[in-house]
């Protein structure tokens, strides 16, 4: 047989990736229809009480009840989601980086269609869904680099408020979207255990112990300091403000924004030559259940140019030659829900705010914050207040 020459091997690919685009259309139309219809349906607020209830309800009827819903609110989302991205400009989404992400949506819209056909009907069958929700996690752990450096190249064609305006709804409704399956999750290794009837902590919320939570924070962000300076920062914990030590709450939200803040905290020290002890501080009242915890540093404090932009996204403090080494100090905890790396793209701090504002479409009492104070020459503090129940 004659070797196939080059020519007939380009016509070959050729025609293989026309085959995969022609594959890759017809998906696509087929789901033009689920993301109209999908998209336009609306959402109540994510409420904190809500997960409260469904721990309460616990059941292995609510089980599957709550597996119909899940699927349903992620595909309420994810369409949503999907518009957003076509409601950009076209040359815009034609990014490689940002198209990637849009296509990482789309594979999930496909999924979560299927998910829909076949909602379980036994404890057996959920274990399934566990399975394509499992999936829908490791499908957006990575998205966010992708998204910001499409976006840093894009940014030409879209001003620096569009971008803003579009990442606050995309991470405020990623991670909405995560903690639904999460939830879901949660509830199910419970139901599949040992769980409490008509107890608040069967789902994701789980009642903490403060000290241990940020003990645990301090020495993963002590360990990458340790590769990147050869050098750790000590960490002292104020308790004498707090009517309890245990607050609940949703830990990996948590242990996000305690990395990003230690993150920053433990460089000024080290880079400043500081060897006093970032100090933290825990206020806590019981009725109603509130939390404030500062996290005080003498790294010197903040400028006034980087203060005004120390919530915007794509900005960050680290030079853009600094190499490979600084990414080793700005990778997040791989919890479940924050598993991504965002090293050096300006995503830290934006994202922990949208992580302690998730639930600030309800009520006043329930709001989260996170506020930043500086001190040239000083230090900064950072405080994160939110409440429980």
């Amino acid at each position: 047989m004659r070797p196939v020459t080059r020519c007939v091997q380009r016509c070959l690919l050729s025609g293989q990736q026309q085959q995969k685009f022609l594959e890759e259309y017809k998906i696509r139309t087929m789901l033009e229809q689920p993301i109209f219809h999908y998209s336009r349906i609306p959402l109540p607020p994510l409420l904190l009480t809500h997960l409260y209830k469904q721990s309460e309800k616990l059941s292995p009827t609510f089980i599957l009840q709550n597996a119909r819903e899940t699927i349903e609110n992620l595909l309420i989302y994810n369409a949503r989601r999907l518009r957003e991205f076509r409601n950009l400009p076209y040359l815009v989404v034609l990014n490689p980086s940002i198209l990637e992400s849009y296509d990482s949506y789309l594979q999930l819209m496909s999924s979560l269609l299927k998910a829909s056909l076949y909602t379980p009907h036994t404890l057996e069958e959920n274990a399934t869904l566990e399975t394509v929700l499992n999936e829908f996690m490791d499908i957006h752990a990575d998205t966010l680099p992708s998204l910001s450096k499409g976006f840093a190249e894009v940014s030409n064609l879209l001003s620096m408020s569009k971008i803003a305006h579009f990442l606050d709804r995309h991470l405020k409704e990623r991670i909405s979207m995560r903690l639904i399956a999460h939830q879901h999750i949660e509830l199910s290794r419970s139901i599949a255990g040992n769980y409490v009837k008509g107890g608040k902590y069967n789902g994701i919320v789980k009642m903490l112990h403060l000290p241990d939570v940020i003990k645990k924070n301090a020495e993963l962000v002590n360990d990458i300091t340790m590769m990147k300076y050869d050098q750790s920062v000590p960490v002292e914990i104020d308790t004498s403000n707090a009517a309890s030590l245990d607050f609940p709450y949703i830990e990996y939200h948590l242990d996000y924004i305690f990395m990003e803040v230690f993150k920053n905290s433990f460089r000024a020290h080290i880079e400043n030559k500081v060897f006093d002890p970032v100090t933290v501080t825990i206020s806590t009242q019981q009725a109603p259940r509130f939390m404030e915890i500062r996290i005080r540093d003498r790294g010197k404090g903040i400028s006034k140019r980087a203060l005004k932009h120390i919530f915007d996204y794509s900005f960050t403090t680290y030079e853009s030659n600094e190499g490979e080494s600084f990414k080793t100090l700005n990778v997040p905890p791989e919890h479940l829900g924050g598993g991504h790396s965002v090293a050096g793209m300006g995503f830290g701090l934006p994202m922990a705010k949208q992580y302690i504002e998730v639930f600030n479409d309800t009520a006043e009492e329930t709001k989260g914050l996170l506020t930043v104070q500086t001190y040239p020459q000083w230090g900064t503090d950072v405080y994160i207040k939110t409440v429980g129940q």
